[in-house]
């Protein structure tokens, strides 16, 4: 069986706040992930101020309540501020639903106002949308592992 995979675009626009020297920054947003549909946006960033970059997690809540959820990783570019570009990368680590096996990574651009806290973001990836054949060996092995162990189990009683 090969892995399916899909080519992902997303477009956000939101806001987000907090103290840079009190993390996490938290930041909500709605907007597209196609070919997927609409989409509502959390993330909570971990500031590194001496580097100018985040890290932290995220999670995209789709109308039917599915979820795709990960890491994200963002680089600033402090010398035109107020307005501050940064590079977003974005690994999706799980999802919920329909969603359950996609995994994949997303690159991006974030320009956001440093006066107002307001966002808009968008990028691309590939998403690998069914577990890789080996991932789904291992899978089966481990189950029928613990069915022989819990069948031994019960044997010795």
């Amino acid at each position: 069986m090969q892995a399916s995979s899909i080519t992902a675009t997303y477009s956000l626009s939101g806001s987000g706040g907090g103290d840079p020297f009190n993390p996490p920054l938290i930041g909500n947003a709605t907007g597209t992930f196609l070919p997927l549909g609409s989409v509502t946006w959390k993330d909570m960033i971990y500031p590194d101020l001496s580097t100018g970059s985040g890290d932290g997690t995220f999670l995209m809540t789709f109308a039917d309540g599915d979820t795709l959820f990960g890491t994200a990783h963002y680089q600033g570019d402090f010398s035109t501020y107020p307005m501050v570009p940064f590079t977003q990368s974005l690994t999706i680590t799980g999802g919920t639903g329909a969603l359950l096996y996609y995994r994949g990574t997303l690159t991006g651009i974030e320009l956001s106002n440093q006066l107002d806290g307001s966002f808009t973001s968008s990028g691309s990836g590939t998403i690998q949308t069914t577990p890789e054949p080996g991932s789904l060996v291992l899978l089966g092995t481990g189950m029928m592992s613990m069915f022989a162990y819990r069948k031994r189990g019960s044997l010795r009683q």
